[in-house]
Protein backbone atom coordinates (compact mmCIF):
# COMPACT_ATOMS: atom_id res chain seq x y z
CA UNK A 1 0.00 0.00 0.00
CA UNK A 2 2.43 2.42 0.93
CA UNK A 3 4.54 1.95 -2.72
CA UNK A 4 1.27 2.01 -4.26
CA UNK A 5 1.17 5.79 -2.37
CA UNK A 6 4.87 7.02 -3.02
CA UNK A 7 4.38 5.63 -6.69
CA UNK A 8 0.73 7.66 -7.26
CA UNK A 9 2.78 10.99 -5.45
CA UNK A 10 6.21 10.05 -7.78
CA UNK A 11 3.79 10.29 -11.03
CA UNK A 12 1.94 13.56 -9.99
CA UNK A 13 5.09 15.09 -9.54
CA UNK A 14 6.62 14.45 -12.78
CA UNK A 15 3.62 15.02 -14.63
CA UNK A 16 3.36 18.50 -12.68
CA UNK A 17 7.40 18.95 -13.82
CA UNK A 18 6.65 17.83 -17.55
CA UNK A 19 3.75 19.75 -17.85
CA UNK A 20 5.48 23.19 -17.09
CA UNK A 21 6.89 25.00 -19.21
CA UNK A 22 10.26 26.42 -17.89
CA UNK A 23 11.57 30.11 -19.65
CA UNK A 24 14.33 27.89 -21.86
CA UNK A 25 11.23 25.74 -23.55
CA UNK A 26 9.16 28.99 -24.80
CA UNK A 27 9.69 29.97 -27.94
CA UNK A 28 10.37 33.99 -27.09
CA UNK A 29 10.34 35.35 -30.95
CA UNK A 30 7.11 33.99 -32.02
CA UNK A 31 5.96 35.54 -28.24
CA UNK A 32 7.32 38.57 -28.77
CA UNK A 33 5.70 39.03 -32.45
CA UNK A 34 2.24 38.23 -31.07
CA UNK A 35 2.49 40.30 -28.23
CA UNK A 36 5.10 43.15 -29.02
CA UNK A 37 5.92 43.58 -32.18
CA UNK A 38 2.60 46.30 -33.09
CA UNK A 39 4.44 48.59 -31.07
CA UNK A 40 8.08 47.66 -30.85
CA UNK A 41 10.96 46.16 -33.30
CA UNK A 42 14.15 44.98 -32.90
CA UNK A 43 16.26 48.13 -34.39
CA UNK A 44 14.02 50.97 -34.87
CA UNK A 45 11.40 53.01 -32.81
CA UNK A 46 7.83 52.20 -33.09
CA UNK A 47 5.20 53.51 -31.52
CA UNK A 48 7.65 51.90 -28.25
CA UNK A 49 11.48 52.29 -28.35
CA UNK A 50 13.45 49.65 -30.22
CA UNK A 51 14.40 46.61 -28.60
CA UNK A 52 17.79 47.89 -28.87
CA UNK A 53 17.45 50.58 -26.94
CA UNK A 54 15.75 49.40 -24.02
CA UNK A 55 16.99 49.29 -20.79
CA UNK A 56 19.42 46.46 -20.07
CA UNK A 57 18.58 45.79 -16.15
CA UNK A 58 16.75 42.38 -16.05
CA UNK A 59 14.52 43.77 -12.85
CA UNK A 60 13.80 46.90 -14.68
CA UNK A 61 12.29 44.82 -17.72
CA UNK A 62 10.61 42.51 -15.42
CA UNK A 63 8.66 44.90 -13.57
CA UNK A 64 7.79 46.93 -17.17
CA UNK A 65 6.56 43.62 -18.56
CA UNK A 66 4.55 43.39 -15.77
CA UNK A 67 3.17 46.30 -14.41
CA UNK A 68 3.51 48.92 -17.53
CA UNK A 69 5.15 52.07 -17.72
CA UNK A 70 3.54 55.25 -19.75
CA UNK A 71 1.76 54.22 -23.04
CA UNK A 72 3.09 50.20 -22.66
CA UNK A 73 0.07 48.26 -21.02
CA UNK A 74 0.55 45.80 -18.40
CA UNK A 75 1.38 42.17 -18.90
CA UNK A 76 1.00 40.68 -15.80
CA UNK A 77 -2.65 38.99 -16.62
CA UNK A 78 -1.44 37.93 -19.88
CA UNK A 79 1.99 36.24 -19.84
CA UNK A 80 2.93 33.89 -17.31
CA UNK A 81 6.44 34.36 -15.33
CA UNK A 82 8.42 32.15 -17.54
CA UNK A 83 6.93 33.85 -20.87
CA UNK A 84 8.18 37.17 -18.81
CA UNK A 85 11.73 35.63 -18.04
CA UNK A 86 11.98 34.22 -21.26
CA UNK A 87 10.80 38.01 -22.85
CA UNK A 88 13.98 39.72 -20.70
CA UNK A 89 16.08 36.78 -21.81
CA UNK A 90 15.22 37.51 -25.68
CA UNK A 91 15.49 41.39 -25.31
CA UNK A 92 18.53 41.16 -23.54
CA UNK A 93 20.04 39.00 -26.10
CA UNK A 94 18.97 41.40 -28.76
CA UNK A 95 20.58 44.57 -27.51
Amino acid sequence: MKKAIILSYGMSFLMAIAGSASASDIDAQALFTAKCSMCHDLNNKKVGPAVKDMNKDPEVLRQTITNGRKMMPKFMDKLSADEVEAMVKFIQANQ
